[in-house]
């Protein structure tokens, strides 16, 4: 199981809510993890007609500053709080990133095992946060959607497999998690990408199987649907999707892969995502 987990807070234009906060934490508390609270504070940099004789322009400024100093205090406290509440072993700071980069939410989680996600719709910056820790940090990333209650749980989990390289990272890093699992239900798409001739169902489920995972593989046709609305109705109910993420840029929606692109525009339950 995952031991050592990083939970990124984005702050501004829009924090997570204290439900999505207490839903990461329970995932969290179920793992029996350490979890690092790392809270996103946007810098606010100099408008580009910025002049020292603007002093006008220079109090706005500090305001936004200390608007989003404020707001990153008011997030680690939250984050501090109910982490005492759940009762998790805890360190929260305070990240500044610089515009347009998120490199040091990615060092950090470099040096975890999973990180969980909140997820905040309607915000690109936010999303490009989520891209760059898909794809960048070398780590599986559990995404947690706005409106998913506030308990976790591991009853059922269905894993989208293709037998290509991104699903048997996935399928790796979800090990820990299919395990806790009750209820496993490998899920693949026909007629989507043609499976290597070799590629055998009866294997991946003895696979896990070897790995203390009881599966059970589900094959659907995928007819005229996109894979992410077959994904959408093979998960209806589950407690969790493990998928791989294809992509090969941070330039939002550009380079990503359609079902990729769907769940990184509004997931429908929490996802494991790995790259």
């Amino acid at each position: 199981m995952f031991k050592d987990i990083l939970l990124p807070l984005p702050t501004l234009p829009r924090a997570a809510g204290r439900a999505t906060l207490r839903r990461a934490l329970e995932a969290a508390r179920l793992m029996e993890a350490h979890v690092s609270g790392l809270v996103v504070e946007p810098s606010i940099p100099l408008p580009i007609s910025f002049r020292p004789y603007g002093t006008e322009l220079g109090r706005q400024l500090d305001a936004r500053r200390a608007e989003a100093r404020e707001a990153a205090r008011a997030e680690l406290a939250a984050f501090e709080d109910e982490a005492r509440r759940a009762g998790l072993s805890h360190d929260g700071q305070i990240a500044t990133v610089p515009d347009g980069t998120f490199d040091p939410v990615v060092e950090h989680a470099r040096l975890r095992g999973l990180t969980i996600a909140p997820f905040i719709g309607d915000d690109e910056i936010h999303a490009d946060m989520l891209q760059a820790l898909i794809f960048e940090s070398g780590r599986p990333v559990l995404l947690l959607p706005e409106d998913g209650g506030e308990s976790f749980r591991l009853g059922r989990v269905v894993l989208a497999w293709d037998f290509g390289r991104a699903a048997a990272r996935a399928l790796a890093d979800a090990l820990p998690l299919l395990r806790q699992a009750k209820d496993v239900r490998i899920l693949t798409v026909l007629a989507d990408k043609q499976a290597p001739t070799s590629a055998s169902g009866a294997e991946l489920i003895a696979h896990l199987a070897r790995n203390g995972v009881h599966a059970t593989l589900h094959e659907i046709e995928r007819g005229r649907r996109a894979v992410a609305e077959v994904l959408d109705d093979a998960a209806e109910g589950a407690d969790l999707l493990v998928m791989g993420a294809f992509g090969h840029s941070r330039i939002r929606d550009f380079f990503l892969g359609g079902a990729t692109r769907h769940m990184l525009a509004k997931p429908r339950l929490p996802t494991l995502l790995s790259h």
